[in-house]
């Protein structure tokens, strides 16, 4: 049976390694969704994000985004004019 010792190390380096794959993946998710990044080059923002675990996807969090997130077209209904049997006016 490991001791208190080894089993918070193993706790610690379980919860640092869900931190870091965890930040990766949503800064990778995010870098792919947007249509443009500071720097305009997606390739370098993934390499940064891939190759500097946890430092290069706060980086990426904190400077690259300039795009707001694609949404879906909201639907806009033009007002309508009244015929004039709709008048109650006349």
């Amino acid at each position: 049976m490991p001791d208190l010792k080894t089993l918070l190390l193993i706790l610690a380096v379980l919860l640092w390694a869900g931190v870091q794959y965890g930040l990766m993946t949503w800064a990778l998710r995010d870098l792919m969704r947007r249509p443009r990044v500071r720097g305009e080059n997606k390739m370098l923002w993934g390499l940064l994000i891939l190759t500097v675990p946890v430092i290069g996807a706060v980086f990426y969090i904190a400077v690259a985004p300039v795009s707001p997130m694609a949404r879906a077209p909201r639907l806009i209904v033009p007002p309508r004019r009244l015929a004039a049997r709709d008048d109650p006016a006349a």
